[in-house]
């Protein structure tokens, strides 16, 4: 496969990894060129493997969803021997991303400093919960749990009622998505100056951060912001808003150009001309007062009308589809090509997200599907420079595992 073209064609990364947040990053990382070796335990591999209630061909597809790209090895960092071997395959890359709790890969011998002391420009990138110090430094969590230390499932929810989770893992994509930008501007520095560093960042960082511009109003205000199901405590009208026939649109009115146009298109002068609603501050003062006159606009034409309707003024608007409908149904989905297929040796054809990035001179390639465990194994310890011998060793010592011993495994099951 010639990816010479690609952004980061030619630069390896050793991918210690697992679950969600990592994987996805290293996957972004994949797509646009590196060689991503994805490092697996001897056991059951990757601990997203074996979760979740879907599985194709016994593959997992939460796995399959985000370790496209990527080669697996399978290697006992347990054992002396394992670490050395992870140790002089680290001399001789660009990249390790790890996110086990803080304090694991210094005490497997394998963190920052062991591997700076045999390649001075490695980058090693580490994601964490919280940090790599601090009070819940060594706290286990997940993404839930980063939702609610953050604030953001306090603020989302209906009105008086209980704090609800974001339907997607949104910390988990927002440290992905900084761990893929993290890493390429690191490449680039180290481009630059030589110079390679270690990075830190953490789940609890970006979600916070992914609250802007609420941080702004509670720290100025010193209020934090309340739970309004699907409006919007600064603009109005700006919610989830029901037709006749009892779908639900959204309706997002953030400038007052198109508060004046959503008067036009109800054709409701009056709404325009009552002081009560003359300004958005007026309108978030009076939200319920203009709630229950737009809700009894929109309750005498179909969803499907309306939307025509606004569209025709130009008022933000939009059909609260589900995912199935957006990924399977919705005509923008399909021309962005936001579906990509790969071919998955035991999973046969297998549909998944695009990098959502287009790179018209560089675009991005999907080479693989998410690699069977340890079906690299050999193969990449040979380009390492390991000598047959040396990992015929490996493998009755058991501090390797490739996919044939998978198959022995699943043949005595």
């Amino acid at each position: 496969m010639n990816t010479s073209k690609l952004p980061l064609s030619d630069y390896r990364i050793l991918d210690l990894t697992m679950m969600t947040a990592g994987p996805v990053g290293t996957m972004m990382l994949g797509d646009i060129g590196a060689d991503v070796i994805k490092v697996e335990e001897i056991g059951a591999g990757e601990l997203s493997r074996g979760i979740g209630a879907v599985f194709v061909e016994g593959e997992s597809s939460i796995f399959l969803s985000q370790n496209r790209n990527k080669r697996s090895i399978r290697l006992d960092l347990k054992s002396v021997e394992g670490r050395d071997a992870f140790l002089r395959i680290a001399k001789s890359v660009d990249v390790i991303t790890e996110n086990f709790r803080p304090g694991t890969v210094d005490r497997l011998g394998i963190g920052y400093d062991a591997v700076r002391a045999i390649n001075p420009s490695i980058i090693y990138a580490s994601v964490s919960a919280f940090g790599q110090t601090g009070p819940y430094a060594h706290l286990p969590a997940n993404d839930p749990v980063i939702q609610a230390l953050s604030g953001l499932m306090a603020m989302t929810g209906e009105p008086n009622g209980a704090p609800v989770r974001i339907g997607s893992p949104y910390p988990d994509f927002g440290a992905a998505a900084l761990l893929a930008f993290a890493v390429s501007a690191a490449l680039l520095h180290r481009e630059r100056t030589g110079e390679g560093q270690k990075i830190e960042l953490s789940l609890l960082a970006g979600a916070i951060f992914s609250a802007i511009p609420r941080d702004g109003e509670t720290l100025r205000t010193g209020k934090a912001p309340p739970r309004l199901g699907s409006a919007h405590p600064t603009f109005v009208p700006y919610r989830n808003y029901q037709g006749a026939e009892g779908s639900y649109f959204f309706l997002a009115c953030f400038t007052e150009k198109f508060w004046q146009s959503l008067c036009k298109a109800l054709e409701r002068p009056d709404l325009a001309s009552d002081e009560r609603f003359a300004t958005n501050v007026q309108r978030c003062a009076n939200r319920e007062a203009l709630d229950r006159e737009l809700e009894g606009a929109f309750s005498t034409r179909p969803t499907t009308e309306w939307l025509e309707i606004l569209g025709k003024f130009n008022v933000p608007a939009a059909p609260i589809q589900d995912l199935h409908d957006t990924l399977r149904n919705d005509p923008q989905v399909r021309h962005n090509n936001m579906l990509v297929e790969v071919e998955h040796p035991t999973a046969g054809t297998v549909e998944m997200l695009a990098l959502p990035i287009d790179f018209r001179g560089t675009p991005a390639e999907y080479r693989r599907a998410a690699p069977r465990l340890g079906a690299n194994t050999e193969e990449i310890l040979v380009e390492f420079g390991f000598e047959p011998a040396e990992i015929d060793h490996m493998m009755e010592a058991g501090t390797i595992a490739g996919v044939k011993d998978l198959r022995k495994a699943e043949d005595a099951k």
